[in-house]
This record gives C-alpha cells, structure tokens and sequence, in this order.
C-alpha cells in the first residue's frame, strides 16, 4: 500500500504541466536615440498577455499599445550604450535583449531597399535600424560622400544579440565594389 501511495504521487507530479518561460527573441527597431519617442515590436515564445516592458534605462517611460507593440520615451540625456530590454506577460518576466541607445538621428529601413537600384538614401551620421525579412535578404543603402573624406560604417548586430552574420559591401555611385568586409 506504502508502494503504491508513492508511485501514485509521482505519477500526480508527472501530470503536471509546467508554464511556459517567456523568451524576447526580436526587438524592432533594435535601439533609438535618446530624447526621442518610438514604437518597437517584441516577439518570442511564452509572451501570452504583454503587460508591460522593462528596461534598464532610467526614467523611460513606456507604454502598451495593441498586440506586442509598445510606445517608448527615452529621456534625453540618457548615454548612448546598450541596455536591458525586457518584458512582462502572463507568465512573468522574460530573457533580456539589448536594446541600443544612442545620440545621433535614427532612422528605420524601407522596403524595397534588396537592390542597387533601390537603395534607400540616409545621410551620414545617422543610425539605421534594418532587418532581415527572409534568407537571402539584402537591404541597400547610399549615401552622399566626398573625395578623400572619412566614413565609418558600422554593423551592431553581433553587439545587440543578433543572429546577423553581415556582410558590408561599399560600392561608387556606378555599382563598382570599393570595399568589403
């Protein structure tokens, strides 16, 4: 009876399901510039009921739109860098994504932008936040540059928990590669 007491009990603690873990697996756009207001996008696994969104940002406000979508005030004077993005759902809190903060003009990428001939201008000096809607996507970006004159072109995504393996091609205004990397 002792041995059936037991056994009945492990099966009561097999039948029971456990609750989901809330896992952020996107933030769109990935990051804003500080003192400005902006819409992202969160999606993962386990985010049933969104409630709220957490960041490590002090004095942010945010709040809840429709569906997985939130309105953020990042305060100015906030320091550019990176921070935790989290949010807050039915099942709890979920895993961080990094959410960039910086102090320049953002921008977000524009559809068709997968061609040369396509390619959506931006001026220098500017943030542009991008994504990869399939395998295979290319998004194209030009810009206006002087001979002789220094650019830096950056790509975030390793820094921001992408699984981007970019690859930046820097071509003249004739579609001639300069550069790669």
């Amino acid at each position: 009876l002792l041995a059936a007491c037991f056994l009945l009990s492990g099966v009561d603690s097999l039948a029971r399901a456990q609750a989901p873990s809330p896992v952020l697996n996107t933030v769109f756009p990935a990051g804003g510039q500080a003192g400005t207001s902006l819409i992202v996008v969160v999606d993962g696994t386990g985010l049933d009921g969104l409630r709220d969104i957490r960041l490590t940002i002090p004095r942010l406000t945010a709040k809840k739109m429709d569906g997985n979508r939130f309105s953020l005030n990042i305060p100015a004077g906030t320091p550019a860098g990176v921070y935790d993005l989290r949010v807050i759902g039915l099942h709890g809190m979920s895993s961080p994504r990094a959410f960039f903060v910086s102090n320049r003009a953002e921008s977000l990428e524009v559809e068709p932008n997968d061609a040369f001939d396509s390619a959506l201008p931006v001026p220098l000096d500017t943030v542009v936040n991008g994504r990869i809607e399939k395998p295979g996507d290319v998004d194209c970006y030009k810009f206006k540059a002087k001979a002789g004159q220094r650019v830096v072109l950056e790509c975030l995504a390793e820094r921001i928990d992408s699984k981007l393996r970019a690859v930046l091609e820097v071509s003249d205004t004739h579609g001639k590669r300069l550069a790669a990397n």
